[in-house]
């Protein structure tokens, strides 16, 4: 008699916690900001309820996508596309995607532009291993504050007064990249929330650059490498930029080691300079950039030096349309 009364109780209690807990209504819309390409597909969904829960077995057709469930799908289409987001138990919803221009001339149109601009990014990385700029910012003292650093000084104009601004030397290093080509990009960078002159590691890969892979024999000084170091507590994107190579034609990489510890113990990080087979080698397996580290997520390039961001469309296996 006692076993009878039990499932009753426990399946009003299974029945009560499906209520709370199980997505079962969901609305989709598209969020964008002027002059921004990348476009925000945002899903909520709710339990019976009324909670916010994370969507079940999404997907999304028509379009490559990134992002998953819980952040959204993020997407910068190139012409207008038409695109169909689905989930468990039934939605499903479609929408027009037209594209944002990423403002008025925002890529380098000239070969000699990028050249300019990938030869001053590089020199201003290497100076800050000779002495670090009075420029930048010391709370903005990390790896991926060295890559925003580097890339917004390196349109210039590199006058006079800039040269004492930046602390860089007066020899000449190159002639200046068009600002007026660069658009948006002369201060800010591509974000969720719109250009902003700030954006975190995560968003400098995800927005700013083209992933090309894991094959590093493709990399060019003003090319950059990302890690992602996972486990319990999973860790910051970390960066480094390839910078001219050695004497005997070696790739060399350059990077922030970023601060360590908090408060008196506080240790503001150093910038480093390595080869690339000595990387190959790093005593913390997750910092070497081998295919078969899950922490190595490839080779990178900023947007601005792709012709007509021709490499878009290559995949990222941290990029995903999989939920």
């Amino acid at each position: 008699m006692k076993s009878s009364i039990y499932w009753p109780a426990g399946g009003a209690v299974l029945l009560a916690v499906a209520a709370a807990l199980v997505p079962v209504h969901h609305r989709g819309w598209i969020e964008h900001s002027e002059g921004n390409p990348v476009q925000h597909i945002v899903l909520e969904s709710r339990s019976l309820l009324g909670l916010k829960r994370n969507a079940w077995s999404v997907q999304v057709a028509g379009a490559e996508v990134w992002g998953g469930a819980k952040e959204g799908y993020f997407l910068s289409p190139t012409a207008t596309t038409h695109v169909v987001i689905s989930a468990w138990p039934g939605y499903r919803q479609s929408f027009d995607v037209t594209p944002i221009q990423e403002g008025k001339q925002a890529t380098l149109l000239g070969q000699g532009d990028r050249d300019e601009f990938r030869t001053w990014f590089v020199a201003l990385l290497e100076q800050q291993l000779e002495d670090i700029s009075p420029a930048w910012e010391p709370a903005q003292r990390d790896c991926a504050g060295l890559l925003r650093f580097a890339f917004h000084e390196a349109w210039g104009p590199h006058t006079q007064a800039w040269r004492e601004r930046t602390g860089f030397p007066a020899s000449p290093v190159a002639g200046d990249p068009s600002s007026v080509l660069a658009g948006p990009w002369r201060s800010a960078f591509p974000t969720p929330e719109g250009w902003k002159p700030f954006a975190k590691g995560a968003f400098l890969r995800t927005y700013a650059c083209v992933p090309l892979g894991k094959d590093l024999s493709e990399a060019q000084p003003g090319d950059l490498i990302f890690f992602a170091r996972g486990g319990t507590h999973p860790e910051p994107d970390h960066a480094m930029a390839f910078v001219r190579p050695d004497m005997d034609g070696q790739p060399v990489l350059l990077y922030h080691t970023g601060p360590e510890g908090s408060g008196l113990t506080r240790k503001d990080g150093e910038i480093r300079r390595v080869r690339l087979d000595e990387l190959m080698h790093h005593p913390d397996a997750e910092f070497r950039p081998l295919p078969e580290n899950p922490a190595f997520l490839g080779l990178y390039r900023w947007k601005v030096l792709c012709n007509g961001y021709e490499l878009a469309s290559l995949s990222d296996p941290s990029l995903s349309s999989q939920p």
